[in-house]
């Protein structure tokens, strides 16, 4: 596959790629979670803000958004990867829209699973495009990571039961994103359910303690995550 990219990833002086420097991209691979921030899902949720529609549009952007030296087709792949996971699970649909209501803080303007259909076909639709002969696949989730995950969710519920996604419009119990978020570790994957709960952390402007935070980072470095990832999060230490 012809591509312009980063010379300085390749180790080839830029002449060479703006002459047309074929690429030998590796196979898509998404198992790799190293990224320098978030991915997938719980990036296409972090990715929403006031002008924000759930639209083909923002969607298409996130299944664009592959990083520098990145194989053309990588985000679409990881993004499609935890979609379908999410669609062919039996999380309900009113938890799907609750879980993207606490990791978005855009809450009712979904539709469960036509939502989840949508992202799913412009990931096909960018796949077709960069990465023909790519056949997506969804790995087995890493189940043995639930445990610490598991007792993350449960052990912030608490601080949470009184809690409400954006009270002024459209209100989500934060229970109910905190029940979703316990089916998706238990039931789907625990690495998807852990980027999605540092998602709801933000949104629901949970206070962390020195000890939670550096738990979090043990479990983000254990599945493997970019050197930023959980550092999204630190805000959220309270001081003292």
């Amino acid at each position: 596959m012809r591509r312009r990219g980063s010379a300085v990833k390749f180790g080839h002086p830029a002449a060479l790629i703006d002459l047309g420097l074929d690429i030998a991209w590796p196979p898509i691979d998404t198992a790799r979670r190293d990224a320098t921030w978030d991915f997938g899902f719980s990036h296409l949720a972090g990715q929403a803000h006031q002008g924000w529609r759930e639209s083909r549009e923002e969607a298409r952007k996130a299944a664009e958004g592959d990083g520098i030296g990145q194989t053309p087709g990588s985000a679409a792949a990881v993004l499609l990867e935890d979609t379908l996971r999410l669609l062919r699970s039996a999380l309900p649909d009113a938890a799907v829209t609750a879980l993207w209501a606490g990791a978005s803080d855009r809450p009712g303007s979904t539709d469960g699973r036509d939502w989840l259909r949508l992202i799913a076909d412009v990931c096909r639709e960018r796949l077709r495009e960069a990465a023909p002969a790519y056949t997506p696949v969804v790995a087995p989730a890493r189940t043995e990571l639930a445990d610490p995950v598991l007792r993350e969710v449960r052990e912030t519920a608490p601080a949470v039961m009184d809690k409400v996604v954006s009270p002024h419009w459209h209100p989500v119990p934060a229970t109910d994103v905190m029940d979703a978020l316990e089916h998706v570790v238990t039931r789907i994957d625990p690495d998807l359910g852990f980027r999605l709960f540092l998602r709801v952390l933000r949104t629901l402007s949970v206070p962390l303690t020195q000890e939670q935070y550096d738990r979090y980072e043990a479990i983000g470095e254990r599945f493997g995550y970019g050197e930023y990832h959980v550092s999204d999060v630190d805000h959220l230490i309270e001081a003292g």
